[in-house]
C-alpha cells in the first residue's frame, strides 16, 4: 500500500480530520478564553472585594480543569489521525515548522501544569492573592502562545510565504498570520463569554433559591459583556484577515466571497445578526432593572436595537440570485442576476461598520447603567432565552468560520490543496505553482 493511501470507511479521511480538529477547537478556544476571563474575575474580586467575582472565577477554573482532559484527548487523537491519514503532508509541515511544533508542545504542557496548580492551590494562596492571580494569567498566556504556534501553521497552509523554507521568520510571519492570530485571540473571549452567559441563563431558569438566582442573573450579564464586547471587534479584524487573503491568495478569496462558496459569508452574517439582535434586546430588557431610573438610556438602547436589526438585514442580502448552488438553491438567472444592495462595496461595508458602531454604542450605554448597579434576580425568562440563543449561535459561528477558512483552499477542487498552491489533497507536491522554495528538499 502506498504511503498515505489510507482512508476511513463511509465518511472518508477528510471528514474525519475535520470533525476531530473542529471538536478540538471548540474545546481549546473555550479553555483559553475561560482561563483569562476567570483570572480577570479573580483579580476584580481581589480589588472590589465582591464575593461573586471570586465564586465565579473558582467555579470556572474548576470547569476548565474538568474540561482539559477532553480537549487534550481530542488534540492527541487529531495529531495521530493526521500522521496516519496524511503522512506525506505532515512530513512537509514538520520540515517547515519543527521548532514551532516543539514550542507549541512545551507551551501546551506548561499550560496544563499551571492550570492544575492554579486551581489546586486556591485555598493555600488565599492570603497571597496577587501571586495566585498571576498563576491564572500565566496559564492563559501559555495557552495563547500555544494557539499562536498553531495559527502560524494554519495561516501558512492558506497563504504560504514567498521565501525559502529555511527562512523561519517568513514562514512563521506569513501574510495572514498576524490577522488570523488576532482574529482567534479576540474570538476566544467572545466565544467563551457567550457560552458562560448561556450556561448562567440555563442555571437561572432551573434554580429556585433567591441567592442563586441573583448570582446567575449577574453571571449571565458578566458573560455577555465579554461575549458581545469582543465579538463587536471582529468585523475590523476580520476585514484585515480577508484583505490579507485577497492580496496573497486571490483565487481562494474569490471562492469564499464571490464564488460558489459565497453563501458561507452570508451564513456567518446570519449568526452575527442573531447574536447582535439577541444581545441588544437583552441590554434593553436589563435596563429596566437598573438601581437608578435609566429611561432615556433605555430609549436610546431601543433605537440601537432597531439599527442593529437594520444593519443585520443589510448584511444578509446576497450579491446575486445564486444562493447555494451546491443544493440547487438558485433563483432567476443565478449569478447573472445581480442584487445591488448585496454588493460588498459599499453596502456590506456599511452593514458591518454600522453593526460594530451601534454595538459599541449600546454597550457603552449598558456599561454606564452597570456603574449604577442592577437589581439582580428579577430577569424574565425570555431574557434568559436570549442568552441561550447567543450561546448556541456562537457555536454555529465557530463551526462556520472554521469551514470557511478550510474550504478557501479548495478552489473548485481542481485541485483542492492542503497547502495552497503547494500540496494537493492527495498529498502531491506542485512545485510549479508553490511559492515556497525547498518545501520537499529541492532547491530552485
Amino acid at each position: 500500500m502506498p504511503i498515505g493511501d489510507i482512508d476511513v470507511p463511509v465518511i472518508g479521511k477528510n471528514v474525519t480530520i475535520a470533525v476531530l480538529v473542529q471538536g478540538h477547537i471548540l474545546f481549546a478556544a473555550f479553555i483559553i478564553g475561560a482561563v483569562l476571563i476567570a483570572a480577570t474575575s479573580e483579580y476584580l474580586g481581589m480589588v472590589t472585594k465582591q464575593p461573586r467575582y471570586e465564586r465565579f472565577a473558582r467555579n470556572l477554573a474548576r470547569f476548565v480543569v474538568l474540561l482539559f482532559a477532553s480537549g487534550a484527548a481530542l488534540a492527541i487523537t487529531f495529531v495521530i489521525a493526521l500522521i496516519t491519514l496524511f503522512p506525506v503532508f505532515f512530513s512537509y509541515l514538520q520540515n517547515v515548522f519543527f521548532w514551532v511544533f516543539l514550542v507549541e508542545a512545551f507551551m501546551f504542557l506548561g499550560q496544563i501544569i499551571i492550570v492544575y496548580a492554579w486551581y489546586n492551590v486556591w485555598d493555600k494562596l488565599a492570603y497571597r492573592k496577587s501571586l495566585h492571580v498571576v498563576f491564572g494569567f500565566v496559564a492563559g498566556f501559555m495557552g495563547l502562545m500555544a494557539m499562536t504556534m498553531i495559527d502560524a501553521v494554519a495561516s501558512f497552509m492558506l497563504t504560504p510565504s514567498e521565501s525559502a523554507v529555511s527562512d523561519t521568520a517568513s514562514t512563521f510571519l506569513n501574510q495572514t498570520m498576524v490577522p488570523l492570530n488576532m482574529h482567534r485571540f479576540i474570538g476566544n473571549f467572545g466565544y467563551a463569554g457567550f457560552l458562560i452567559a448561556g450556561w448562567a441563563a440555563w442555571r437561572y431558569l432551573r434554580t429556585t433559591r433567591e441567592d442563586d438566582r441573583e448570582y446567575y442573573d449577574w453571571m449571565g450579564h458578566f458573560g455577555l459583556l465579554w461575549g458581545f464586547g469582543f465579538t463587536m471587534m471582529q468585523p475590523v479584524i476580520g476585514y484585515g484577515y480577508l484583505k490579507g487573503i485577497r492580496e496573497s491568495a486571490p483565487a481562494a478569496f474569490n471562492t469564499i466571497m464571490l464564488g460558489d462558496k459565497a453563501w458561507v459569508f452570508n451564513l456567518l452574517m446570519i449568526w452575527l445578526g442573531i447574536m447582535g439582535v439577541a444581545a441588544t434586546a437583552y441590554f434593553v430588557h436589563k435596563l429596566r432593572f437598573s438601581v437608578k431610573p435609566m429611561n432615556f438610556l433605555r430609549k436610546l438602547a431601543i433605537g440601537c436595537l432597531a439599527f442593529t436589526a437594520l444593519f443585520s438585514v443589510l448584511n444578509l442580502i446576497p450579491s446575486d440570485a445564486s444562493l447555494i448552488p451546491q443544493i440547487g438553491l438558485v433563483f432567476a438567472n443565478g449569478e447573472n442576476t445581480n442584487i445591488p444592495l448585496g454588493q460588498m462595496y459599499p453596502w456590506k461595508y456599511i452593514g458591518l461598520i454600522g453593526l460594530m458602531l451601534v454595538g459599541f454604542f449600546v454597550l457603552g450605554l449598558y456599561l454606564k447603567a452597570t456603574a449604577g448597579g442592577f437589581r439582580w434576580g428579577n430577569a424574565s425568562r425570555w431574557s434568559q432565552y436570549l442568552l441561550i440563543t447567543c450561546a448556541v449561535t456562537v457555536v454555529f459561528t465557530m463551526i462556520t468560520m472554521g469551514y470557511t477558512r478550510e474550504t478557501a483552499r479548495r478552489v473548485d477542487n481542481e485541485p483542492g490543496y492542503l497547502i495552497y498552491n503547494c500540496v494537493t489533497l492527495d498529498q502531491q507536491l506542485t512545485p510549479e505553482s508553490c511559492p515556497v522554495e525547498g518545501l520537499a528538499g529541492e532547491v530552485r
